[in-house]
């Protein structure tokens, strides 16, 4: 197991060096969405809650304390033999923002989401095409043929 160094990413993936952290690929902020009804997950049946989209204030979003479901604004592709790994911003973590990831499996194509909740009681401003976390991508000892095929797949494009 190896992280891929930025200049391996911006090699493999074509990723633009303005796109790219000392560790990954940079992941903005794009849109932000308030859940609006329960979410059901069992073995055999997922039900997703209502996502009502949060307009920005001067390209700004003003976020009360609460959870928020936040798209990035990037386009990413993790290759079969990588997972991907986003990592929130300290700075996030400064302001009294914590910022929820899963793993993005090899194969998987789109643009990811995260939760992102506001614990600061005074509340957060984040601005459209901020940073908010990078992606870190980690090489598995070989390429995989169980590659992401999930409900997923191409969200957000």
């Amino acid at each position: 197991m190896c992280i891929l160094s930025p200049e391996d990413i911006a090699k493999a993936l074509s990723v633009p060096e303005h796109k790219l952290d000392c560790s990954g690929i940079k992941l903005t902020l794009a849109e932000v969405y308030v859940l609006g009804s329960r979410g059901e997950l069992h073995r055999d049946y997922r039900a997703m809650p209502i996502y009502n989209k949060i307009l920005p204030e001067k390209d700004s979003f003003y976020l009360n304390p609460g959870s928020y479901v936040i798209r990035y604004s990037e386009e990413v592709f993790i290759p079969n033999n990588c997972i991907g790994l986003a990592i929130p911003r300290s700075s996030l973590i400064r302001m009294g923002v914590f910022l929820a990831t899963a793993v993005w499996d090899p194969g998987y194509y789109g643009r990811g989401v995260g939760l992102l909740t506001v614990h600061n009681p005074h509340g957060v401003s984040i601005s459209i095409g901020t940073q908010v976390a990078q992606l870190v991508l980690i090489k598995m000892c070989s390429e995989t043929t169980r590659t992401y095929r999930g409900v997923y797949q191409g969200e957000g494009l």
